[in-house]
């Protein structure tokens, strides 16, 4: 195929420009959608952690509800006396979950000078972090034991 030196003259490469445009848009919007999902990786990441360490730390506050209601029944738990201890389980978090107790109030039902108590209001504080480290939760419970 011949082709006339006057066709070729008028062409001037506008399409290889607007390609070059369209590259350029393309990889724009591809390097964008990269950071996005980092992002998203960095929140799902630190949510995970966050889960991580309220459920360590929720497992403790139970652990150290149960074990204040026991040293109050054998006298182990007064106002003089707090509670504290730790919750080693297979949650993987940094530091190993704790928790602490305190009497708050001992509740008597009879007036009597003699009366002996017949509950108490004990307040349960408990701590974790999650698997990194950086997140820190704490909780607290406050309840009553009844005889």
């Amino acid at each position: 195929m011949i082709y006339n030196r006057k066709e070729r003259s008028r062409e001037s490469g506008v399409v290889l420009v607007i390609a070059l445009i369209f590259l350029l848009m393309l990889s724009l919007i591809g390097v964008s959608a990269m950071q996005g999902t980092t992002v998203q990786e960095k929140m799902t990441g630190n949510l995970r952690d966050q889960y991580s360490a309220f459920n360590a730390a929720e497992a403790a506050l139970r652990a150290g509800e149960t074990q204040a209601r026991i040293d109050y029944f054998n006298d182990a738990l007064d106002k003089d006396n707090p509670g504290s201890g730790t919750y080693a389980a297979s949650f993987a978090v940094q530091a190993i979950p704790s928790w602490d107790s305190e009497l708050l109030a001992e509740i008597y039902v009879s007036t009597g000078i003699d009366a002996e108590p017949s509950g108490a209001v004990i307040r349960v504080t408990a701590s974790s972090a999650g698997a990194s480290g950086q997140s820190d939760v704490q909780l607290e419970s406050i309840y009553v034991v009844e005889e």
